[in-house]
């Protein structure tokens, strides 16, 4: 095995998918547009660190119409959600212009420059937390960033806690965090 397939294959031992519930989309994307100003079809751009299979940029890109960029090192699930954009052209309900908005990148989310988005997701567990220091760093000051279920609680001097939102799913009590990079 290669060095590099070697740390692909680490890196989804210790950053598994998991993936963010539709129902909890809308709840978190609502809170993106009242309180942090996302703009439907706007030059705004968010990307997922993580993408998986893309479930949040394609609810982003679809129903914000903004670009929709996320980083996945699985080619197994790069290859899912190109299945599923697939799918979509060949639909009538969403054209390829809108779907051109949507990008999936083969890449490590740890050697990330974040400096063009607005928006920045993440599901990460907070054992991997620390390896993220040097990415955030690159977010331009006052993106937001969104961190589903666990909080970022090394970042205080980067980040600045804005807003958490409770979602109940199956009779537990989940968090998502929003933050804003003050730095």
């Amino acid at each position: 095995m290669s060095e590099k397939n070697y740390y692909n294959f680490l890196s989804q031992l210790e950053l598994p998918f998991l993936e963010t519930h539709h129902d909890d989309l809308i709840s978190i994307f609502t809170i993106l547009e009242d309180k942090f100003g996302l703009k439907p079809n706007s030059t705004q751009k968010l990307i997922d660190l993580g993408a998986g299979v893309g479930g949040i940029i394609l609810f982003s890109g679809i129903n914000y119409e903004i670009e929709s960029f996320g980083i996945e090192i699985n080619p197994t699930l790069i290859e899912e959600f190109l299945q599923k954009i697939e799918k979509l052209k060949n639909g009538d309900k969403i054209s390829s212009e809108l779907l051109k908005k949507i990008k999936m990148i083969h890449a490590d989310l740890f050697e990330q420059n974040l400096e063009q988005y607005d928006y920045i997701y993440l599901y990460s567990l907070p054992t991997m937390h620390k390896y993220l220091r040097h990415v955030i760093k690159t977010a331009q000051k006052g993106a937001i960033f969104i961190s589903y279920k666990y909080p970022l609680k090394d970042f205080k001097r980067i980040l600045k806690r804005r807003y958490q939102l409770k979602l109940e799913e199956n009779k537990q009590s989940i968090e998502v965090f929003f933050y804003e990079k003050i730095t």
